[in-house]
């Protein structure tokens, strides 16, 4: 195998391997160090989806990080960058990040893309950054790892000098059964399912893909049922990449050896965490697009062929599987290919303003492997020239485009660090985005009363944050959250991040300035001028329309706003939940001041 990623490399530009699970897609990285790659010269680049991904892959490669460690990651807000590094782990947008101020990327000899099939929208643009890079630099290497056979299609026609190669990954045999004709009621099918295959033995590790919201169902009408003598099996409902994580933790201190999980995530996510025996698939899944640039919410739709194979195949990553498909063969062959890129469903705002820094002046001809919607690119210009960093020419404006571009930040929280400067309200402004940033469950509204402000949530966590300031160092700091009812955790976190924020903008030449006595009108204000596209207006008694794209929304039970009716709000996003959507992080405002300057 060393030899023939070391061929691969030495002989060819781009590569793209097929068939490669997550661990053997991290294996490419060794074999590359072990045919001499990263021990001089430039730096592996390992460019995985997220940055909990890019954690994991480093801690996995030094579980104890040392001196001598040769793997390390670079996420926002956190690095284990040592002297020694050879492999960086990093984010595909982190990575964007880089070619900000670096655009040719020279510091890496060799890039790999992970997971290249979930077709994020951020590896989507660095394969046209990269293609663009191979045209100037004759010493760097892509290797793409992770696409399906289905995508292969599009890539060879994207990059068609590019060699195909394949780990030839070891699997067992899948036994699959598809029924006979169409179902209308997927979720009885998989009850039937699942209620046959432990009617007569433990069957291991089952996992059914089903929306959430059918999910919940499942699982309702599973311990309903009657079972066998031996019981029900263990029910899991996990559709969060922190419960995955919670239910491996928990498996590891349980005798249990099977169980049903019930899923809407990923079939290369769930199989990183468990071995899986059977699968049964509903043919459904959720796909989340991007409504007028306020919200990220899931649509329930057919799963594509790529998708539907993927499934099938981790029920044999480990030992011979059975996969159970809720609907017959003629319906899967007349399934999409492959799945809506991301590209095509997300909100572009950010990538056109990073695309614009790069120097790509028309985004429309930018080559993409696939084009974005035209319909939503101009949404996002418009929503750029509206906070400003855009001129009606769809031209950086200067100096607040350029550098709102450069800050490794959403978007309307660059915006609103950049207008504290003006405003005056800097101090305020940068502990408040180092608090949302800090994430975190809801806080104790009674015990916290004293902070509560009739502003909202934000103003709220300012009064908490300047409090725990206030407060001390340990242990005093930590009896005061616990009074108070706050995670001492979170808010050490917010510290640490409001420091990082100082040192980017020192780094990037940005000037700041204290406001000490600035006033909550003014720190509203601000907030305001920002978030006036995320704006809503109330209609009646609990209930808000947005003045962008007329959405019906709640106030979210977590915001000290809940059960109050402001007149107007702005917030910070919308989520939904049982079919109804609720904004958090909650700002009231006078309606009339949402068009200042």
């Amino acid at each position: 195998m060393d030899k023939l990623v070391q061929k691969a490399v030495d002989d060819q530009r781009v590569t793209i391997w097929v068939n490669t699970t997550h661990g053997s897609t991290e294996t490419l990285s060794n074999y590359l160090l072990n045919a001499g790659w990263g021990v001089s010269g430039g730096l592996i680049c390992f460019v995985h989806a997220n940055d909990t991904a890019a954690r994991q892959a480093a801690e996995t490669k030094s579980s104890v990080q040392s001196a001598d460690s040769v793997a390390s990651y670079s996420v926002l807000f956190e690095t284990s960058s040592l002297p020694k590094t050879k492999i960086l782990h990093t984010s595909a947008c982190l990575l964007i990040q880089e070619a900000l101020a670096d655009p040719l990327l020279s510091r890496y000899s060799v890039v790999i893309i992970a997971e290249y099939h979930l077709r994020i929208l951020e590896t989507d643009l660095i394969l046209g950054l990269l293609k663009k890079i191979l045209k100037k630099r004759n010493d760097i290497h892509i290797l793409i790892a992770g696409a399906t056979q289905e995508s292969l299609d599009a890539l060879s026609i994207y990059l068609p000098d590019a060699k195909i190669l394949s780990l030839n990954t070891p699997t067992y045999t899948v036994d699959l059964h598809s029924i006979p004709v169409s179902t209308d009621n997927y979720i009885t099918a998989a009850l039937e399912t699942v209620l046959s295959l432990f009617a007569t033995h433990d069957p291991g590790n089952t996992v059914v893909f089903l929306p959430s919201r059918e999910g919940y169902e499942l699982k309702r009408r599973l311990e309903d049922s009657s079972w066998s003598s031996s019981g029900p099996p263990n029910l899991q409902l996990i559709n969060s990449l922190p419960e995955l994580e919670r239910f491996e933790s928990d498996v590891k201190n349980t005798e249990s050896t099977s169980y049903v999980i019930i899923t809407s995530l990923r079939a290369g996510l769930v199989a990183r965490y468990m071995p899986v025996a059977i699968v049964i698939d509903s043919g459904f899944q959720e796909l989340r697009y991007s409504l007028y640039g306020l919200a990220t919410l899931a649509r329930t739709q057919q799963i594509s062929q790529e998708t539907a194979n993927q499934r099938t195949r981790i029920a044999g990553l480990s030992t011979p599987g059975k996969c159970y498909r809720l609907y017959p063969q003629d319906q899967f062959d007349n399934f999409q290919k492959t799945e809506t890129p991301e590209i095509q469903r997300a909100c572009l705002d950010r990538s056109i303003l990073q695309l614009k820094s790069l120097g790509v002046d028309n985004i429309l001809r930018f080559d993409y492997l696939s084009p974005p919607l035209t319909s939503m690119v101009a949404e996002a210009l418009d929503r750029l020239v509206a906070i400003g960093a855009m001129n009606e020419s769809a031209e950086l404006t200067k100096p607040f485009g350029e550098r709102l571009a450069q800050l490794p930040l959403k978007l309307l929280h660059g915006a609103m660090l950049l207008r504290s400067l003006e405003r005056g309200c800097f101090d305020q402004i940068i502990s408040l985005i180092a608090v949302r940033l800090s994430k975190g469950g809801f806080f104790d509204h009674e015990k916290s009363r004293l902070f509560v402000a009739q502003e909202g949530d934000d103003i709220t966590w300012l009064n908490i944050y300047e409090g725990f300031i206030k407060s001390g160092s340990a242990p005093a700091r930590g009896n005061w959250c616990q009074k108070h009812g706050l995670s001492e955790q979170r808010l050490l976190k917010a510290v640490d991040i409001r420091n990082q924020l100082l040192r980017i903008l020192q780094h990037r030449g940005i000037k700041t300035a204290k406001s000490e006595l600035a006033t909550s009108t003014t720190i509203t204000q601000c907030i305001a001028d920002v978030y006036k596209h995320n704006s809503a207006f109330r209609v009646s008694n609990g209930l808000f329309r947005t003045t962008i794209g007329s959405l019906d929304v709640r106030i979210h039970p977590s915001s000290v706003l809940y059960n109050r009716n402001p007149g107007f709000i702005v917030f910070e996003e919308v989520v939904e939940n049982d079919g109804k959507l609720f904004v958090k992080d909650i700002t009231t405002i006078q309606r009339d001041r949402i068009s200042e300057k």
